[in-house]
């Protein structure tokens, strides 16, 4: 099975690659390749960001599994690392551009 963890290697037989590193950069390369998203100039590789549909309406794009925490069974008993979904530079970037934002509607995607 493929969970994601770092460093895994799978164990099926038909696939000849098994670094889940490498896959997971794979998907990554092809996500940017092949979906039609702008990119920041600051940084190119950010997925989260934001859409602006006139003053009426912005769409928050997040980012919400390059900055998670590792797979677990979700369990904690109480917020920390393991239980960590959008990362701290992207919760404060959300937060950030959420109390700037001028939209009547502001949308979290």
């Amino acid at each position: 099975t493929n969970n994601w963890y770092p460093g895994e290697m799978l164990d099926d037989g038909r696939y000849s690659v098994k670094s889940v590193d490498l896959l997971a950069a794979r998907a990554r390369r092809a996500f940017f390749e092949y979906t039609p998203t702008r990119h920041s100039s600051a940084d190119p590789e950010r997925i989260y960001r934001t859409v602006r549909y006139g003053p009426m309406l912005e769409v928050f794009l997040l980012d919400q599994r390059t900055h998670r925490g590792p797979n677990s069974a979700n369990r904690q008993p109480e917020p920390g690392g393991a239980a960590t979904f959008l990362g701290d530079e992207q919760m404060r970037w959300l937060k950030r551009r959420l109390k700037a934002s001028t939209a009547t509607w502001k949308v979290i995607a």
